[in-house]
């Protein structure tokens, strides 16, 4: 994952979409924005205690940065479930931690502080999805079930799809509780840490995602809380992060 600065706003890109140029994506940082403690600087999530109207300059600048209108936006009510949908219109989509789209002009969008965001990109199909993976939605597969409901919407084959792994809580972080492991294969536990990355990855190889198409930025939020927000890192009281994907609707594609 490279990281660009504009305009004193640090944003986070894959390079092999930049290279493309036939998407627009981006994540959010930390840093660039005019929130103050504990959410300093640029928090991004409108449900947090923040003032809203420096979480609105906030996304002024981001949208701004990343090159995208915010009135295209979906904006999923993430309730760490495994519910995906296919949205044609933008606005807000009730209870899903997953949004999938083949239409120009739709922003995907999902808030996060140490959960997983997926980008997930069909090249043939011209179709897209985000997901959002804690523990809790990796533990009933919801990036595999996003791989089945794009190609159930949009005809995605699976081995066409090109997944990306942006900033999250990693192996080394990720503690959980006997109850929350016991979910997971023990494989993916190890001295009560529960490793994200690979079993998000697994679960996508099991649709049939080939592995060369995964690429991990294995970057953990609570080891570097100076450029991420991590709940955990933060106590539970800290702001969001935007990952954002959306087709560049000026190509003719």
């Amino acid at each position: 994952m490279l990281f660009e600065k504009r305009d004193g706003l640090f944003l986070g890109r894959f390079g092999p979409l930049l290279d493309s140029g036939w998407l627009v994506h981006g994540i959010s940082t930390r840093k660039g924005g005019v929130s103050g403690a504990p959410y300093d600087s640029l928090n991004l999530g409108l449900n947090t205690d923040d003032g809203e109207d420096r979480v609105r300059e906030n996304r002024r600048r981001f949208f701004e940065s990343v090159g995208l209108d915010e009135t295209g936006l979906v904006t999923p009510r993430q309730v760490h479930g495994d519910t995906v949908r296919a949205v044609d219109a933008p606005g807000t989509v009730p209870d899903a931690d997953a949004v999938v789209t083949d239409r120009r002009g739709i922003i995907l969008s999902i808030q996060v502080a140490d959960c997983l965001p997926v980008y997930l990109i069909d090249p043939v199909k011209k179709a897209v999805g985000l997901v959002h993976a804690g523990w809790r939605g990796t533990g009933k597969n919801i990036a595999g079930k996003t791989v089945m409901v794009m190609n159930k919407a949009f005809g995605t084959n699976a081995s066409d799809l090109l997944a990306f792994f942006g900033p999250s809580i990693g192996p080394c972080c990720c503690a959980v509780e006997e109850d929350a492991s016991a979910r997971f294969d023990p494989s993916y536990v190890r001295d009560g840490r529960l490793d994200l990355w690979r079993c998000n990855e697994d679960q996508l190889l099991e649709a049939g995602v080939k592995s060369g198409n995964v690429v991990q930025s294995r970057l953990c939020t609570a080891c570097h809380p100076e450029w991420f927000f991590s709940h955990r890192a933060s106590g539970g009281k800290t702001g969001r992060m935007l990952a954002v994907l959306a087709w560049n609707k000026s190509l003719d594609i």
